[in-house]
C-alpha cells in the first residue's frame, strides 16, 4: 500500500477497533485513525450495568488506553462528532467545519437508543444506559432514587431491571413488544418473558401504552391508556437500538435500516465499508440483507472489513453466540439461518 493511504474508522467500538488492529497489523505504514462522538476510549458496554452497581471500577470498564492506540500508532480522536461524508472528494466533515481525508473508510459507528416517534413528546423525560456518557448522567441518581419505570424492555432493559431487583429498587415495566428491533416479540414469548420475571420483585404491564409522562412534585406521573398510574423517580426507555448513521446520508452510500453492503461489507460506493450492528449485510443464500447484533459479531466483521479494504476477499459468516436468552426465550442475533437449528 502507499505510504500516504490514509484509513480512517468512524466508530470505537468492537468493530472499529479490530478492524484498526488488523489494519495496523497488515500495513505498517499507512496512517490510521479512529473517529469517536464518545470521550472515553474502547470500553466494554455490556459492562456498564455492572458499573452503575459499582461491581466493577472505571479502569475494569475499559478494553483499551489511550497509551495502547499510542503504542499502535493509531490516531484516535475522541469527542468528534461526523457531520457528513462527501464521498466524491473523500472528505469527512467533523463539528466546528474541520475536515479530516481518507483514502479509504470503514464506517462501525454503532447504534443509539432508539425513541419511539410516539414517546419523542416526553424525550425530555427519558433516561437511557446505552452508553458511558448516558450512565455516568444518571449513575448517582440511580443509586438515590427508589422507584423507576421502565418502558420497552429489549436485552440491556432487562438486564437493567435485575440490578434495580438487587438494589432493592421499586420497579414497574411496561413490555413493549416492539422494543426489540431488529425483531419482535410474539404473544407466546411475552408469556414466557412475564412468567419468568414473576421471581422478581416487580409490577408487569403488558398490552398497554403510555398516555402520559409529567413532573408531579418532584416526581414523574407514568400514566398508561388503561388508566394504570404510577408516581416514580425515574423513567427509563429500552426500546432497542437504531443504526447510528445519520452522518451518512447525502454521501452517496445506500442506506436502509442501516448501511447496505454486500458479504464483503463493502458499500455500492468505492473505497467505503460498514460493519457491525450499522450495516444490513446481503446474505446471496436467502437473496436479503440480515443484521446482526452481539460483540463476538461485530470482533469478526470488523476484522473481515479490514482484511477486505486492503484487498482480499473474505466473505463474512455468523459467528459467536448466534442468540441470548432473553428471561427463557431464546432471541437471535443475526438471522443467516433458523434459530431452531441452532440449538
Amino acid at each position: 500500500m502507499p505510504f500516504n493511504d490514509h484509513y480512517v474508522i468512524i466508530g470505537n467500538g468492537p468493530a472499529g477497533n479490530h478492524a484498526a488492529r488488523t489494519l495496523r497489523k497488515k500495513d505498517k505504514d499507512a496512517k490510521i485513525t479512529i473517529i469517536s462522538d464518545e470521550r472515553v476510549p474502547y470500553y466494554y458496554k455490556p459492562k456498564l450495568t455492572n458499573f452503575i452497581a459499582d461491581e466493577i471500577a472505571k479502569e475494569d470498564l475499559m478494553v483499551n488506553f489511550l497509551n495502547s492506540y499510542k503504542a499502535k500508532d493509531i490516531r484516535i480522536r475522541l469527542g468528534q462528532e461526523v457531520e457528513r461524508i462527501d464521498s466524491e472528494s473523500k472528505t469527512l466533515f467533523l463539528q466546528h467545519m474541520e475536515k479530516i481525508n481518507y483514502s479509504k473508510l470503514i464506517i462501525a459507528s454503532g447504534s443509539r437508543a432508539r425513541v419511539l416517534p410516539a414517546m419523542s413528546r416526553y424525550a425530555n423525560h427519558l433516561k437511557f444506559v446505552t452508553s458511558y456518557t448516558d450512565v455516568m448522567a444518571v449513575k448517582e441518581e440511580i443509586r438515590k432514587a427508589k422507584d423507576f419505570f421502565i418502558f420497552g424492555g429489549d436485552l440491556v432493559g432487562f438486564k437493567f431491571l435485575r440490578l434495580l431487583n438487587s438494589m432493592g429498587k421499586t420497579v414497574t415495566i411496561l413490555i413493549y413488544p416492539n422494543a426489540f428491533w431488529p425483531y419482535n416479540l410474539t404473544d407466546n414469548m411475552l408469556a414466557q418473558i412475564t412468567e419468568s420475571l414473576s421471581k422478581f420483585k416487580v409490577d408487569v404491564i403488558v398490552k398497554d401504552d403510555i398516555s402520559i409522562i409529567d413532573d408531579k412534585n418532584g416526581l414523574y406521573r407514568v400514566k398508561t391508556q388503561k388508566g394504570i398510574e404510577k408516581n416514580v423517580d425515574m423513567v427509563f426507555s429500552f426500546n432497542g437500538l437504531i443504526p447510528n448513521i445519520d452522518f451518512a446520508k447525502g454521501s452517496g452510500v445506500d442506506i436502509d435500516h442501516g448501511i447496505l453492503v454486500n458479504e464483503y461489507l463493502k458499500t455500492n460506493v468505492d473505497s467505503i465499508y460498514a460493519c457491525g450492528s450499522c450495516a444490513q449485510i446481503y446474505n446471496p443464500s436467502i437473496k436479503s440483507y440480515t443484521t446482526s447484533i452481539g460483540w463476538p459479531n461485530a470482533v469478526v466483521q470488523g476484522e473481515v472489513a479490514a482484511f477486505n479494504l486492503l484487498g482480499d476477499h473474505k466473505i463474512i459468516e455468523s459467528v459467536g453466540r448466534k442468540y441470548f436468552d432473553l428471561e427463557g426465550v431464546k432471541i437471535k442475533t443475526i438471522w443467516w439461518e433458523d434459530i431452531d437449528d441452532e440449538v
